[in-house]
């Protein structure tokens, strides 16, 4: 994305030509003609480059469920997908701009890497078992978001709001207090994966009340956060 052009001085058009100079030219001041004419002036605009900013980062968080119903196929799609979209993260056009947090869960949860770079992501050898627990999760994504956020920023770091990938296809509830704290410091997206995921309560979970609903046909995941993964890196080019 083109950011755009900022006026970095002004200088008057000559006379003759009409080509930027370094005096003002107003005519002969003897010439009763000229006496009036005002000085024009051109702006000249300094071109800035493309792309990223050095110092613009956002902390992304993927809570990714491995529960029983995520056996076979369905883990898979959402390894490969997840291993595509943090190599999208990593490109180097985007300036090591992303701080990479994973969060997997079934009937718990565990941080599996904290806020490293997109191309520094542990591989995931998650296996499917267990439950779903939504609350635990989000109080994790909610404390990791907060540590970060107290750590020393020596390089002056310019931080945009973190955002929250959160990726269900099972039935869990969850406490409205988790919601609202997580609402308050991320921008949450929630995917309902396949059939039976929880629509309604993973709408809730979602900043703007609204699920991506998206299905296990093969590449179908992996098409949609590549879809995710455009928005955020021209989101981080904007910032």
């Amino acid at each position: 994305m083109t950011l755009p052009h900022i006026p970095q001085n002004t200088q008057p058009l000559g006379v003759s030509g009409g080509t930027a100079t370094g005096t003002t030219m107003p005519g002969d001041p003897l010439d009763p003609t000229m006496a009036n004419l005002p000085v024009l002036k051109v702006t000249q605009r300094k071109k800035m480059p493309n792309g990223v900013a050095q110092n613009v980062k956002q902390h992304f968080i993927c809570c990714t469920d491995h529960s029983t119903s995520m056996t076979g196929d369905k883990l898979q799609e959402l390894l490969m997908g997840l291993s595509g979209l943090f190599l999208q993260l990593a490109d180097p056009s985007n300036k090591d701009g992303f701080r990479i947090t994973v969060i997997p869960f079934n009937n718990s949860s565990h941080v599996h890497c904290f806020a490293v770079a997109a191309n520094a992501v542990p591989p995931l050898n998650l296996m499917a078992g267990g439950g779903t627990n939504f609350d635990s999760p989000l109080k994790k994504a909610i404390a990791e978001i907060q540590a970060l956020k107290a750590a020393p920023n020596p390089g002056g770091w310019h931080w945009l709001k973190p955002i929250v990938l959160f990726l269900s296809d099972g039935q869990a509830n969850v406490s409205d207090k988790n919601i609202e704290e997580l609402h308050e410091i991320a921008d949450v997206v929630a995917i309902a994966y396949g059939d039976d995921a929880d629509v309604d309560t993973l709408a809730r979970i979602s900043s703007k009340g609204v699920v991506e609903i998206v299905g296990t046909d093969s590449g179908a995941l992996r098409d949609f956060l590549a879809v995710v993964g455009n928005t955020m890196v021209s989101t981080l080019k904007a910032g």
